[in-house]
């Protein structure tokens, strides 16, 4: 049994779980920026008692942050540390997650009909985006149809894997990890909604209606079904089908005789998430040409073309949302979002997120629109190639050799950090950036040519790093075709817009039926151009 002295709650956890683990099943939500990799050190615990051998023994991550002076006063970092016996901890106030509003990009494409229907039976509900990275949470008075309040939070499923192929594996290798990972997501929807209901002064037990949207995978881990068909060919989904259970079916404590909907899905890697910001975004009716991209860690793409609807999905990976970065993390106070090279000093000038009044605080780590525009201006200035590596010849100071011996570059000096460790760009760092705008410019490219159109007309930039993207700095690595900015707009969190939706009015159900039944599938890894159109999408 794991105890855990927070307002004298105790909670179990199976032997083998990390502290980290066991306090998010039971909705004691830490800070964990880096999706508890040990990289961040914001889950910073003190253990009061253990049982011998009650804990594992401090790895190297801990040791590097924490010091053998820390250690000595019991302090730990729950994610590293993993649950043998019985253990008491304290988390000191720093280390809690706070109601901090990190969107999840603005839901912006929010147009309705004039047309009223029928009255809900709550004024309350919620719409939620679960994301592999992040969970987007948005508390809605369904009368007056307005977004009351909302949240972000970072998926606590991180601990399992940055990408869907590592949750679904760990359903295929121990099933009893299905319950774990289903309750973690609601674990994560339960501290949002209280949050958001604190805020705006209502009991969450008057919310009656919830709608959730998600990538194939999320959703499934949401309603607690195996996603394990979805990794292995021919990767079909369990189900399909658009969804209605009571919230509590699926472990939801906020009012669990609140009704909770979910949209179809199109196929194993299109789910709920594009069908609903295609509807958002009203796809359809757009001119021919038009592309919705959703930029996540399962980057998803929709096209409207003489043909009709098609789409197709690609690995980008969790690059694009700050997560598998060595500095990464999520757009919170303390992110650098941009940088500007300085050609006389040969570093980089940064700016971070900053919520809330107060002094700009110190850099933290690098969001996933800061890492795009790291890699631009380095790019522009020469340092790094257009092949990824980074040019020895390049006169900066800030370039230098890594741990490894790698070249790595120098965004912020230890000093000016908030860790006091310095904040870098490593050469895996900016393969990782290749492999992300690799597959989502082949995923755009192929996309294209099954609709015989050289490049799209326009792009609709949707998901969590769309939303605050810097056009100039993506194309300037060649994320998407050549383009003129004005033909690329940014839509927001265009999934989380079609929840809303849907939430608001029933008829939206009934289209994100028809959109999903009638969308054709492109299958990039069965197409012949694949390994080619990849390899030449690589380089910068």
């Amino acid at each position: 049994m794991l105890k855990i002295s927070i307002d004298d709650k105790t909670v179990r956890a199976g032997k083998g779980a990390s502290l980290l683990e066991a306090m998010v099943a039971a909705g004691l939500l830490l800070r964990a920026d880096c999706g508890g990799r040990g990289r961040c050190g914001k889950c910073l615990v003190r253990v009061a008692s253990a049982d011998a051998g009650g804990l594992s023994a401090p790895d190297e991550s801990e040791r590097r942050f924490l010091g053998d002076g820390r250690l000595s006063t019991g302090h730990r970092l729950a994610c590293r540390a993993v649950v043998y016996g019985t253990v008491s901890v304290q988390v000191p106030a720093e280390s809690r997650l706070a109601p901090e509003v990190v969107q999840k990009g603005l839901p912006t494409l929010l147009s309705l009909p004039a047309a009223r229907l029928r009255p809900p039976d709550s004024a309350w509900g919620i719409a939620v985006d679960v994301g592999t990275t992040t969970v987007a949470v948005y508390l809605c008075d369904r009368q007056q149809r307005v977004v009351a309040a909302s949240t972000s939070i970072r998926n606590p499923q991180a601990i399992f894997g940055d990408d869907v192929i590592s949750r679904i594996s760990a359903v295929r290798l121990d099933p009893g990890s299905l319950p774990r990972l289903q309750s973690m997501t609601v674990s994560a929807i339960d501290w949002a909604v209280s949050a958001l209901c604190r805020q705006a002064g209502i009991d969450p037990r008057a919310i009656g209606a919830a709608v959730a949207v998600g990538n194939s995978t999320m959703i499934h881990l949401l309603l607690g079904e195996n996603p394990s068909s979805i990794g292995v060919f021919p990767y079909a989904p369990g189900f399909i089908e658009a969804r209605s259970v009571s919230a509590g079916a699926v472990g939801l404590k906020f009012n669990p005789g609140a009704r909770l909907r979910t949209l179809p899905l199109i196929s194993g890697y299109l789910g709920a998430d594009i069908v609903s910001a295609a509807l958002a975004a009203d796809l359809a009716r757009r001119a021919c040409g038009t592309m919705l991209v959703d930029v996540g860690t399962n980057g998803e793409i929709i096209m409207l073309a003489d043909a009709g609807l098609s789409a197709t999905s690609c690995a980008t990976g969790p690059a694009f949302e700050g997560a598998a970065i060595s500095h990464g993390m999520q757009a919170s106070s303390g992110a650098i979002d941009a940088v500007r090279f300085n050609p006389q000093a040969g570093n980089l000038d940064v700016t971070v997120v900053q919520r809330g009044d107060g002094p700009p605080p110190r850099p933290a780590g690098i969001c996933g629109s800061g890492i795009i525009s790291t890699v631009a201006e380095l790019l522009r200035a020469g340092i790094i190639s257009k092949s990824g590596r980074f040019n020895p010849d390049a006169d900066s100071a800030c370039l230098r050799p890594g741990a490894n011996g790698a070249a790595e570059f120098e965004i912020v000096p230890a000093g000016a950090s908030q860790t006091g460790r310095p904040i870098t760009l490593t050469q895996a760092d900016v393969r990782a950036v290749q492999l992300a705008k690799g597959a989502l410019r082949t995923g755009i490219d192929l996309l294209c040519r099954e609709n015989n159109l050289p490049r799209p007309a326009r792009i609709l930039l949707a998901g969590a790093f769309g939303s605050y993207i810097d056009k100039t700095a993506a194309l300037a690595i060649g994320m998407f075709p050549a383009l003129p900015e004005s033909a690329i707009e940014v839509v927001g969190n265009a999934a989380g817009a079609g929840a809303i939706l849907a939430l608001f009015d029933d008829d939206c159900v009934s289209r994100s039926k028809t959109l999903a039944q009638t969308t054709r599938v492109v299958d990039l890894a069965a197409h012949p151009d694949f390994q080619n159109t990849f390899i030449q999408s690589l380089s910068f």
